[in-house]
């Protein structure tokens, strides 16, 4: 089977086949549109969430024509809404060839519900949260039905998958309700290997699909390589840094928590500098030649990052040869082996407002305890 999953951050595409890579799949992060790979499970970033809203993407609509005939191809956006989510689905739908859309946004475990047809974190409108006082990339809607609205395409919204499926019989988009993880699973059972079905959802649909598709079935041989490819072999991490490019308040605080309690060289870029929108650019500028150099040097031998352009920044000055998606520390939370031209290690990424107040300290334990 073959799974190809089109996403718009670093991030999103580590923690979207993270789930995969667990179960035994055999997965792959691309982070150029002209790379190439016959994992089964495939994600690639476009970097297109902080893209300008008017332009078209090239990326993303060259993967989505590419992989028209994947047996599951999926659109992965931020589960808070942030960035492109219409325009990158729409555009990912007419590329693909593919006459139906399906959106199951939903990351109950992180949070996230869909209720009516809207985003909800912990109960409250997206809109009105923390998420929608972002720096960068403020989240005014909740309604998922009005940002499809906004670009002209009408969506349906549904309260489950056996109404959803219903819906899609006769109208080309639907967005689906889900307040709980076996209400995505049944989403996910309902609608995967659709061949004339585009998904779009967040890293929760992913992790259902995960869930509910069939392992692979496999000799001894291939699982023990598979085993090896899940992140067995991952070597502890002696000389850790923490790197937190986010801005979002609950990073704030998980990092005030894992200076106090781990000893960790940490990055950040300092809130105070940063009050303006284009400020956060010119602050990873700073950042990030200082992690590459650590890197190189041997001074840094494990990261762990928070913030999806703060990752992907790291990854293209390295530059990384490859990356290979081990499992999640926690959901939504890979660890990965970055592979440069020199040497690998192991990089914990974390999407800025996913986890509990003490979540960067529980990644950075598990990168210096990590058995080879």
């Amino acid at each position: 089977m073959r799974i190809r999953i089109i996403t718009d951050d670093f991030t999103s595409a580590l923690d979207g086949t993270a789930c995969f890579a667990e179960r035994g799949w055999d997965t792959a992060v691309l982070v150029r549109p002209d790379g190439t790979t016959e994992a089964d499970v495939v994600s690639l970033d476009t970097d297109s969430r902080e893209y300008p809203p008017a332009l078209d993407h090239d990326a993303l609509a060259d993967a989505a024509g590419a992989w028209r005939d994947a047996d599951v191809l999926a659109v992965q956006f931020d589960s808070t809404l942030r960035g492109r989510v219409a325009r990158d689905c729409l555009t990912a739908l007419a590329a693909s060839g593919r006459r139906k859309l399906l959106i199951a946004a939903a990351f109950p475990t992180a949070g996230r519900t869909v209720e009516e047809g809207h985003v909800l974190v912990d109960g409250v409108p997206v809109h009105e949260t923390a998420f929608g006082r972002d720096p960068t990339l403020p989240v005014r809607e909740s309604s998922i039905a009005a940002l499809f609205g906004a670009h002209g395409m009408e969506l349906k919204i549904a309260s489950d998958a056996a109404r959803a499926a219903a819906l899609l019989s006769v109208h080309d988009a639907v967005v689906v309700d889900a307040r709980t993880e076996a209400e995505l699973d049944v989403i996910a059972t309902t609608f995967a290997g659709e061949r004339d079905l585009l998904l779009a959802g967040s890293t929760g649909l992913l992790r259902s699909l995960a869930r509910v598709l069939p392992r692979l079935q496999c000799s001894p041989s291939d699982r023990l390589d598979r085993r090896d490819h899940a992140g067995a072999n991952v070597p502890p991490a002696l000389r850790p840094w923490l790197v937190v490019g986010s801005l979002n308040p609950r990073s704030r605080r998980q990092l005030r928590i894992a200076e106090a309690r781990c000893r960790v060289q940490v990055l950040s870029t300092d809130e105070a500098r940063l009050p303006t929108s284009a400020a956060p650019q010119a602050a990873l500028l700073d950042l990030v030649p200082q992690v590459v150099n650590a890197v190189r040097s041997g001074a840094c031998d494990g990261l762990v990052v928070t913030g999806g352009e703060t990752a992907r920044r790291i990854i293209d000055a390295l530059p990384a040869v490859s990356l290979r998606v081990c499992r999640e520390v926690m959901p939504g939370v890979p660890l990965a082996m970055v592979q440069t031209a020199t040497g690998a290690f192991p990089m914990i990424t974390k999407a800025g407002g996913f986890g509990d107040d003490e979540a960067l300290a529980t990644c950075i334990n598990l990168l210096t305890e990590a058995k080879p």
